[in-house]
């Protein structure tokens, strides 16, 4: 590559989002790295998460529902997967209908690409009710549980 090239391939990094580029030609073997200010990365990233939690937020307003003058919050699977109630089939179910629960408490596994993704609640309250079935496909944003807040 001569300098021209060079100078060339460097304005075009510059000028993109790329953080880093490494070309290797032949023997020679060049890499570019754009300097990030630490403070600059880590206030970046706290915007993210503050617009993932009010994004989460908003997510559960909409999930909240009342029904006779209840408030009930639908748990809602995050993939798309297979649903299990147990950990394995020869042990018992995480949550029944009926049962209380409080926040972070395990309801069931979606199963995706043979990894076991543990489904927590978000709130405290009762189940009244388990909308999938055992072992059934479920999709994303699929409604699974229907907790009674606070009960």
């Amino acid at each position: 590559m001569d300098l021209k090239q060079l100078k060339k391939v460097i304005k075009i990094f510059e000028s993109s989002s790329l953080s880093e580029l490494e070309i290797e030609e032949g023997k020679t073997r060049f890499r570019l790295t754009k300097g990030r200010k630490e403070k600059g990365a880590i206030a970046e990233r706290r915007s993210v998460s503050i617009i993932e939690d009010k994004r989460i937020e908003e997510k559960q307003r909409k999930r909240k529902k009342e029904k006779e003058g209840k408030q009930f919050f639908s748990v809602n699977s995050p993939l798309v997967g297979t649903f299990y109630r147990s950990p394995s089939p020869e042990e018992e179910p995480f949550a029944e209908a009926g049962d209380r629960v409080e926040v972070g408490d395990t309801l069931c596994i979606i199963e995706a690409m043979k990894v076991m993704n543990e489904i927590t609640s978000d709130v405290e309250g009762k189940i009244k009710e388990i909308m999938v079935k055992n072992g059934h496909p479920v999709e994303y944003d699929q409604e699974l549980f229907l907790i009674e807040e606070g009960e």
